[in-house]
């Protein structure tokens, strides 16, 4: 298959393409949107390309925040979710808003929680628990936490936080773990590689560099 499709309106809209899913994100103005024609674009690539759409998973979901603007006319066809799964984490139309990401994330904690439990039972040691823990628990707050974790609020934080001094007390890790200490390592690091690698996507967003006299 040849990778060509193309945006109707490349200089406003932005098209990201990963294997064989196609996230398209229009920014809404007052004078409308070309949503509909991006559409509209994607459907008939398929059909030159004697592709079929999967309708029954393709989705909108239109981001606005705190505003009075009215929300554009739904897509025709397409089913409107104010929630989304991208990449593996749960987006919603609140930008500042990671409810379900936040609950996703400790519900798969707690079946974690069971699993060291059960290994306590059967002997194995504070070393192996730590192991198991940062594997099946602490990895879950890894992945993405760049995207959402600088945007918690202190509710999400007290969530995690909690969940954390529970899995210390009950004797399953060495030490206490921070979800804070998380995030600012993970920032640092994603800033240094941002910074130290002139081609990177996001390199032109960062601020220059300072010059000491």
């Amino acid at each position: 298959m040849v990778n060509d499709i193309n945006l109707e309106d490349p200089e406003s809209n932005l098209l990201i393409k990963f294997a064989d899913d196609l996230t398209v994100n229009v920014p809404v103005k007052t004078a409308g949107d070309s949503a509909a024609s991006e559409v509209r674009s994607i459907k008939r690539w398929a059909s030159d390309n004697r592709m079929t759409l999967n309708i029954s998973k393709t989705w909108e979901m239109a981001v606005r925040g705190r505003t009075t603007m009215p929300l554009p006319l739904q897509l025709d066809g397409i089913d409107r979710k104010n929630w989304l799964k991208l990449f593996g984490m749960v987006f919603q139309d609140e930008p500042c808003c990671w409810d379900l990401q936040v609950d996703t994330l400790l519900s798969k904690a707690a079946s974690g929680m069971y699993i060291l439990r059960v290994c306590r039972s059967y002997g194995y040691i504070k070393e192996n628990l730590n192991l198991l823990f940062e594997t099946l628990i602490l990895s879950l707050f890894h992945y993405g936490i760049e995207v959402w974790g600088s945007a918690l609020q202190n509710e999400y934080l007290q969530r995690i936080e909690k969940l954390l001094r529970r899995v210390y007390r009950f004797g399953y890790t060495l030490k206490e773990y921070k979800i804070s200490k998380l995030v600012e390592e993970k920032d640092k690091a994603l800033f240094a590689k941002i910074l130290n690698d002139p081609d990177h996507v996001l390199h032109n967003l960062l601020p220059e560099k300072r010059s000491r006299i």
